[in-house]
């Protein structure tokens, strides 16, 4: 008995270890690419990088790419897309099957993407957004997201991301959260899925734009979750 006790034992400690290890090491690596991608990308600038400019740039991360070549109003536009997730598929199948445990076994769900649309051969837009889970069972994210485009191209095709605001100057910035209401519709106090969004354009100062483009990649690689948007992106 003592001996079977043992095995089961040793058995558990090795389900709980290669999750956190095989997760630790890939949130890591990717959090690495994450973070080279984010410095590349920084050196972009909508309507004055060309296509073949920022395609030799981002050469390195080929293995991450998808590309997808639409029709928007008329325009053609190429998406190049790359995301980078903090865990593996077998990990979260292992942790699903685990979560009797009362512990979590697994990072927090966190997502760094980058999406870059070229029309007529030159750079148009960068969307970027970082994302981590709040509450599980919730649908929305805690995120920060954001769009950089350029008016030197003249009107753009409308992008699936949203236009920027009527009053748009060249920098804007809205909040939203998911509150928590009881059966009255009376709010209960709770709130989650804490999300922030920024447009801006080459009229945007230099401040603004450094400090859009902080993100915290850490949110990657940690067990204490960003709990709201600041902490993704202060």
């Amino acid at each position: 008995m003592r001996k079977a006790a043992t095995a089961i034992s040793l058995a558990l400690a090795f389900l709980l270890a290669a999750p956190l290890a095989s997760e630790s090491v890939v949130s890591h690596y990717r959090r690495w690419q994450a973070a080279k991608l984010l410095a590349t990308v920084r050196g972009f600038h909508p309507g004055t990088t060309t296509e073949a400019q920022a395609r030799a740039a981002l050469k390195p991360f080929t293995r991450y790419e998808e590309i997808s070549d639409q029709q928007r109003e008329g325009i053609a536009v190429r998406q190049v897309y790359y995301q980078f997730y903090n865990s593996t598929e077998w990990s979260n199948s292992l942790a699903y099957h685990l979560r009797f445990l009362p512990l979590r076994i697994t990072l927090p769900w966190t997502l760094f993407t980058v999406h870059l649309d070229f029309v007529d051969g030159f750079l148009a837009e960068i969307h970027i957004t970082e994302m981590q889970q709040d509450q599980p069972g919730y649908p929305h994210p805690n995120s920060a997201s954001v769009s950089i485009l350029s008016t030197r191209l003249g009107p753009l095709p409308k992008s699936p991301f949203g236009p920027p605001p009527a009053d748009f100057t060249g920098y804007a910035e809205h909040s939203q959260s998911t509150g928590g209401v009881d059966q009255k519709g009376n709010w209960t106090g709770f709130s989650c899925c804490h999300a922030r969004f920024i447009e801006m354009d080459e009229r945007a100062t230099p401040v603004q734009f450094s400090q859009s483009l902080n993100f915290q990649l850490h949110c990657l690689t940690s067990f204490l979750r960003c709990k709201d948007d600041r902490q993704i992106l202060p």
